[in-house]
């Protein structure tokens, strides 16, 4: 398939990182926290307590001394990023091996390049949360280093797993979560047969993992307080908002449960589709038993149309609701290979099947439901879930179509028609990719701490806004971005006036938005920025008339309209219009 895999896999991540070079930012949503929460927190200001954060605490100072070691400018949170990638890309390979042959685990690994790495709508190089993809780091090293202990039983890649196990519990919780299953999975796997070295070795792990999370966690609580860890930013998931218990719901797909299900069922028949459709193109008519592979193919064909039927069925019940991909039934795979690995408990590579089937499912728990198609959520949770999905073309199914066929000839055709439609997919999705990256993302932004390329009307709102920053304020003002886009302070070089990074619906109650009113007041701030961003995904639209209306008020009656960026020129635009625009607002006794 491939001469040297390693550098087929290089070729491909080279490619695609020049062809979306300085395009994987998407301004306002996430992006703000991300730029300027480092720089916060380099000027001094205390995470939790003078600036509002939902997960724990290491991305954040990382990044934070990542700006005073290099500077703070995009290059430098793009370029870790750019890192964490290539070692995903790394460690999924060497995972991958552990199924599969070189260039079988290539053609996984270019998988997980396309869709997790480099998709439009949501890569790794700036990710949603650089939590995210940190805590994705350790967790996938964590896994690397429990298939390691499975084989060679060595106690010191247990307890290098635990401590991987608590930097991920220090920087986004349900990564360190999934990685402390695989870890358990690899234990019960070596020590089902002896219950003492059992509880001894997965002991060993917790406690490595609790002597880097718990010192933290009893710092925070010491030093910032149970009110703000604990109420106020959520950080063990308590007292959470209605507007994230929403969106969770939605992501989770238990928002609509019985649909949700039918959509893993509708993608198990896409899933079935295929793999009938390569099993036909592999049993072919032989000499020996002319009639067995004419039953074969009728059965293939019933298989094929049944699956297609229900496909389009369920397609037609979820709408668009469902985009026909079959990644929504990866926590149905996983499931199927934890109980193929377990039941392969003398061979080596059924441990590993167990071990990594276990992680992905339990990485997958977040999306139970509802697992997207890679994205800006779906990448962290997919690359194990990929590395199966493609063992199941190129190995496990071939494998039983053999068997069933009587044919080793016929296992190594379905294993190639497999390894056909892979590439095939592959392909048209890295050119669908590089066709997105290069047409959507052509509007050059350059800023005093960065250049990149976003969408044209993002851009010139952003451009308008910017300029305007420049000329009325100087670098020691304050602004005020909201509900969301602290991108424009920290590009503009300017201080956030807010506690709040991203004004999510629910977050604040009537005495919160007076404690950020104070702050605005005691910041000086002259200018407030309103960017046109919707809340459709927490059940809110428009700032200031749908959520945070007290706040919204006290700016209306404080402030006034100067300045609208954008497409948009009407001053009577609202956030929820389909244009995007910014709204600069000076103080009304300043003039």
């Amino acid at each position: 398939m491939f001469r040297n895999p390693q550098s087929a896999i290089a070729l491909v991540f080279a490619t695609m990182l020049a062809i979306s070079w300085r395009r994987w930012i998407s301004p306002v949503a996430d992006s703000g926290r991300e730029m300027d929460l480092p720089l916060r927190l380099m000027n001094g200001e205390l995470l939790y307590r003078d600036v509002h954060y939902l997960y724990p605490p290491l991305s954040p100072y990382l990044n934070s001394l990542l700006y005073r070691i290099f500077g703070a400018h995009l290059d430098v949170l793009q370029a870790c990023g750019v890192i964490c990638a290539v070692l995903v890309v790394w460690m999924c390979y060497r995972i991958a091996r552990r199924l599969m042959t070189p260039s079988e685990s290539a053609l996984a690994v270019i998988a997980v390049i396309l869709v997790c790495v480099f998709k439009p709508t949501g890569n790794l190089i700036w990710p949603y949360a650089f939590a995210a993809l940190h805590s994705m780091v350790f967790a996938l090293g964590a896994l690397l280093l429990a298939l390691r202990y499975a084989r060679n039983e060595k106690r010191g890649e247990l307890v290098a797993a635990g401590v991987l196990i608590g930097l991920a519990a220090i920087t986004k919780q349900e990564f360190a979560l999934a990685a402390a299953c695989a870890v358990a999975a690899a234990v019960v796997w070596l020590r089902r047969a002896d219950f003492k070295r059992l509880a001894t070795d997965l002991a060993l792990a917790a406690g490595a993992a609790a002597l880097v999370a718990l010192p933290v966690y009893a710092a925070l609580l010491a030093f910032i307080g149970r009110k703000i860890i604990v109420e106020d930013c959520h950080l063990f998931y308590t007292h959470l908002p209605a507007s994230l218990v929403y969106y969770n719901a939605q992501r989770a797909g238990l928002d609509f449960p019985l649909i949700s299900f039918a959509q893993m069922i509708g993608a198990a028949a896409v899933g079935v589709a295929m793999l009938s459709a390569a099993a036909l193109l592999g049993v072919v008519p032989g000499r020996p038993r002319p009639a067995r592979p004419a039953r074969q193919a009728k059965w293939l064909w019933i298989a094929l149309d049944c699956a297609l039927l229900v496909a389009l069925a369920i397609r037609l019940i979820a709408g668009a609701e469902w985009d026909g991909s079959p990644m929504r039934a990866l926590p149905f795979l996983s499931l199927g290979m934890i109980v193929v690995g377990w039941r392969r408990r003398e061979q080596e590579a059924g441990g590993a099947l167990f071990i990594i089937a276990v992680y992905s499912l339990a990485v997958l728990a977040r999306v139970a439901l509802r697992v997207p198609s890679g994205g800006a959520f779906g990448g962290f949770f997919l690359p194990t879930s990929l590395i199966l999905f493609c063992h199941l073309f190129l190995r496990a199914a071939p494998e039983v179509i053999g068997r069933w066929a009587q044919d080793l000839s016929t296992a190594r055709r379905a294993r190639l028609v497999g390894a056909g439609m892979l590439i095939a997919l592959l392909l048209a999705t890295a050119v669908v990719y590089a066709a997105r990256y290069r047409l959507n993302f052509n509007y050059a932004l350059k800023t005093p701490r960065g250049e990149f390329f976003v969408r044209p009307q993002i851009g010139e709102a952003f451009r308008e806004a910017l300029d305007f920053i420049a000329e009325r304020t100087t670098p020691y003002d304050a602004i005020a971005v909201l509900p969301e886009g602290s991108d424009l302070a920290f590009l503009g070089e300017r201080r956030m006036a807010l506690r709040l990074q991203i004004f999510l619906p629910g977050f604040l109650d009537d005495r919160g938005e007076r404690a950020e009113i104070a702050r605005l007041q005691a910041s000086g701030a002259r200018y407030a920025l309103i960017v046109s961003r919707p809340m459709h995904e927490f059940g809110a639209d428009i700032f200031g008339r749908d959520y945070f209306t007290t706040l919204g008020r006290w700016i209306d009656e404080h402030y006034q309209l100067v300045k609208v960026c954008g497409e948009s020129r009407d001053e009577m635009s609202r956030d929820g219009d389909s244009t995007f625009f910014v709204k600069i607002f000076e103080q009304r006794d300043v003039q």
